[in-house]
């Protein structure tokens, strides 16, 4: 039996090394993201060629697979999956992914990695409406600097009538909260409502890290925010 196993480990290496594929976070893995703490297990994807053993660290923490999914996209990509441990600790945090390739061992990083509670903030105008636009919008964005461990994101407003592994499109990186990430194009980042939201449970919960994700268009009805089989079960259509 160990000598089975030894070799399927061998033949498992020897397919991982013959690749040559970049491996590669989900577009929406960023730098300064926010992952949701214990009691949650966060999990951590990206892609990388079939059947390419996959190490990550983090905190002294190590996890290992292998990339076996297909994706759904025109690159013929496989995806990698690791689901953490309950982190209790905020960080900061690199996450360091590693794959073997015939040049050697391939690392990609995360850096500043916080822990916290993550928010997604969706819906129609009243979400999209920006900080900017506000009553005492000003004051907010002159503050928005002593919140360093509140996090925002914003995807782009693009539809799309299949569920997608990635996003099309970014609107806005994850950033640390500062004037300039809260005060940006007019009905297009940061959200007003989510921002508020964050920052009041942000200080309410003693600077926990709160990350924020906005994922809102204007003018939507909640049929066009539903799966196709929520929509047949309750035959309606979008």
């Amino acid at each position: 039996m160990n000598i089975y196993i030894n070799y399927l480990v061998a033949f498992v290496s020897l397919l991982a090394i013959e690749s040559n594929g970049v491996p590669r976070f989900a577009n929406y893995f960023q730098d300064h993201m926010v992952l949701q703490r214990a009691p949650q297990r966060a999990v951590i994807w990206g892609y990388g060629d079939q059947s390419r053993v996959t190490h990550l660290s983090i905190n002294n923490q190590s996890y290992t697979t292998i990339s076996n999914s297909q994706a759904d996209n025109a690159a013929g990509e496989s995806i990698w999956s690791v689901t953490l441990d309950p982190v209790s600790d905020e960080g900061p945090f690199d996450i360091n992914v590693t794959q073997p390739s015939s040049q050697g061992n391939v690392t990609i990083t995360l850096h500043d990695v916080l822990f916290g509670d993550v928010w997604l903030c969706s819906g129609q105008s009243n979400m999209v409406l920006t900080v900017n636009l506000i009553y005492n919008g000003s004051i907010e964005i002159a503050n928005a600097g002593k919140y360093p461990k509140i996090r925002l994101f914003t995807a782009e407003s693009i539809p799309s009538a299949i569920a997608l592994d990635e996003l099309e499109h970014i609107t806005q990186n994850w950033s640390v909260a500062s004037p300039e990430s809260v005060n940006g194009s007019q009905w297009a980042y940061f959200s007003a409502v989510c921002w508020l939201y964050g920052r009041m449970i942000h200080q309410a919960l003693d600077n926990r890290p709160i990350g924020l994700m906005v994922g809102a268009y204007v003018g939507t009805a909640i049929e066009v925010w539903m799966p196709p089989e929520a929509l047949k079960d309750c035959n309606a259509t979008q």
